[in-house]
């Protein structure tokens, strides 16, 4: 008893309302230190970090005196109690939290037109492509060679001129000189093997007939023109069949050209010395859709005289025109008809024509610049 009035008061201070519950237990505990029910409910589930389980009782020593718990006095002011975590704001709601429907549509849109852009920038880029090859080609294919020099020219002319006066060896002694100064001028080797054959020298012409295939110029001509060669040669006692190699070159002359008549017209003939009547028939109508409506020689020679009429003054017309002995020049005399003024003479002249020459090569001379100049006089209206 002595050992208990020594022992020292202790003042327990009133216990205050926890802020997580708003009522207290209505006995006190029976331990001296009280404890919350949260803390005895956890004490209670155990703790699984340590692996044991601490339940809520009594003390294993009690104290000889205990100290009741003073009740809060009724001046005291209450706590007021909060929910936990009430000084954090609230968790927006779960439709904030989701992207607006109008965000999508905007984020779409713009990946929609990034990818139209992406697909017009390509296809500019392949269309820009694509053109600038297509006109590189163009313009090869259009590229034309060189115009050639004017003394080459000159030289070229004058052997056409000799050939057509059957000089022909003058024409290949004159083209020689023109390739050998100069090889890139086209269709050099081609005349060369044309005025080669006429003047009877076959090696040239068989040379420069197969430089001119190898290169490309006048390819149906020439293989045409190889085919004569070979033609020549048999004359001469070449080996093999050469017209077997005739027909085929001539055909692969056909085949490389099938507006060019002449390679029609040779296998034709070649074919009728053999006795294919037929076939030379079907030759000769497909070299006659080939052929030119207006005839070539005609049709210069005419134009030609036309054209020297009119540049000749009235008094120095010519008068011996005679247009019973070569019909191409019944234009030219109806020409002069006209420049004097004598109609009776012009329409019978004009009508002589229309029965002679075909009615192609009489629209095209009658169409004529020199003639045509004539058909606003009112004496001549029926006549064109």
């Amino acid at each position: 008893m002595d050992s208990e009035k020594k022992l020292p008061k202790s003042s327990v201070l009133p216990a205050r309302k926890s802020k997580v519950f708003q009522k207290e237990p209505e006995t006190p505990s029976e331990s001296p230190i009280w404890v919350p029910p949260s803390f005895a409910s956890r004490d209670q589930r155990g703790s699984s970090e340590h692996g044991r389980v601490f339940k809520s009782k009594k003390p294993s020593f009690t104290p000889k005196t205990t100290h009741p718990v003073e009740a809060p006095s009724e001046d005291a002011t209450p706590v007021e109690s909060r929910p936990p975590f009430a000084d954090f704001q609230s968790a927006p709601a779960a439709q904030d939290r989701s992207p607006s429907k109008a965000s999508l549509v905007w984020v779409a849109s713009i990946l929609a037109g990034v990818l139209i852009c992406l697909f017009l920038v390509g296809w500019l880029a392949y269309h820009q492509g694509f053109s600038a090859s297509q006109k590189r080609i163009n313009e090869l294919r259009m590229e034309l060679p060189p115009a050639i020099p004017p003394e080459f020219q000159a030289s070229i002319d004058s052997a056409l001129q000799a050939y057509s006066k059957g000089n022909a060896a003058d024409s290949v002694e004159i083209l020689s000189g023109v390739y050998r100064k100069n090889q890139t001028i086209p269709s050099t080797c081609y005349l060369m093997a044309l005025t080669a054959i006429q003047s009877g020298n076959l090696q040239i012409a068989s040379e420069k007939v197969d430089e001119s295939i190898f290169k490309g110029e006048r390819l149906s001509d020439s293989l045409a023109l190889k085919a004569a060669i070979e033609m020549e040669k048999s004359n001469k006692g070449g080996m093999g069949d050469p017209k077997v190699r005739a027909e085929s070159l001539l055909r692969s002359a056909m085949a490389a050209d099938v507006s060019n008549p002449r390679p029609y017209i040779e296998l034709a003939s070649l074919l009728r010395f053999q006795g294919r009547n037929d076939e030379a028939r079907q030759l000769f109508e497909a070299a006659s859709m080939r052929l030119n409506p207006v005839e070539g020689q005609a049709l210069v020679d005419t134009s030609l005289s036309l054209l020297n009429l009119q540049q000749t003054p009235d008094n120095k017309l010519p008068e011996n025109l005679d247009p019973d002995k070569d019909p191409r020049s019944l234009v030219s005399a109806a020409y002069v008809a006209m420049r004097k003024n004598d109609i009776p003479a012009l329409k019978a002249l004009l009508a002589k024509a229309r029965e002679r020459l075909s009615p192609a090569l009489y629209d095209y001379l009658m169409n004529d610049p020199a003639v045509r100049a004539f058909s606003t006089n009112p004496q001549m209206s029926g006549l064109f």
